[in-house]
């Protein structure tokens, strides 16, 4: 019984999430009330997001649709948790980068020339910690970047929306969604900006930095999203 039950909250789930998808359109003015630009706390009150995060990259945070999957909450706290590790891990490295201080001189005497090949040493250590931490965090990170693209959502970066991704089915209101190909997309939006043969942008009005961004794998349409490049996770 408990499986029947997940089976259909599972679909009711993806028929909310597809209905909602075929109501709106996907465009530079955003999707449904989530506008490019649009603060934190305004695109949660508009009740299109998930009222809880689905992972943090740095300073910026992914959020999923109402009815979408829900991220699994042992991978957020083992995400936590490495975040975490990286931070002590560098404000470490950072010490013992502090501490080696200058070569010996000349004159100086073995013990000396000791010393400094063990601060060396441990600076070394301290760092590479971080960065086969930071490897770890990297594969959560693509992840997580896979999972935004499957399901749709927002990533904010700060208190700003940097990021809307359409759910599944999603189209803009010409009808061009995942599998269009170039032709059509160029047909539909004539302002497209082809930044190369596989890339392709619409910039958004009184918005600067954001973008309409169209990624082509094989010649048809892989991902579409509003994005603003002037923002970053740092």
């Amino acid at each position: 019984m408990v499986a029947a039950f997940a089976a259909v909250s599972c679909s009711s789930g993806t028929q909310q999430q597809q209905a909602s998808t075929q109501e709106k359109y996907f465009d530079v003015t955003g999707f449904g009330k989530l506008k490019p630009g649009m603060s934190r706390q305004d695109a949660l009150a508009t009740g299109e997001l998930a009222a809880t995060g689905a992972g943090k990259t740095g300073t910026c945070e992914d959020y999923r649709y109402q009815g979408a999957p829900a991220p699994d909450p042992k991978e957020l706290a083992a995400d936590e948790e490495l975040e975490q590790k990286i931070a002590a891990a560098q404000k470490e490295a950072d010490a013992a980068k502090a501490a080696i201080g200058p070569e010996p001189g000349p004159n100086a005497g073995a013990a000396e020339y000791a010393a400094s090949a063990e601060r060396l040493a441990a600076s070394a250590e301290a760092s590479n910690k971080v960065v086969q931490l930071t490897v770890q965090s990297t594969d959560r990170i693509v992840k997580r970047a896979e999972a935004r693209e499957a399901n749709g959502g927002v990533m904010f970066a700060g208190d700003k929306i940097r990021m809307i991704l359409p759910p599944p089915g999603a189209t803009t209101s010409k009808n061009i969604g995942k599998g269009a190909t170039v032709d059509q997309l160029k047909a539909a939006h004539p302002n497209v900006v082809g930044k190369d043969d596989k890339t392709f942008e619409v910039p958004v009005p009184d918005q600067p930095g954001f973008v309409l961004g169209f990624s082509f794998v094989g010649g048809k349409l892989d991902t579409f999203m509003l994005f603003n490049g002037d923002t970053t996770c740092g």
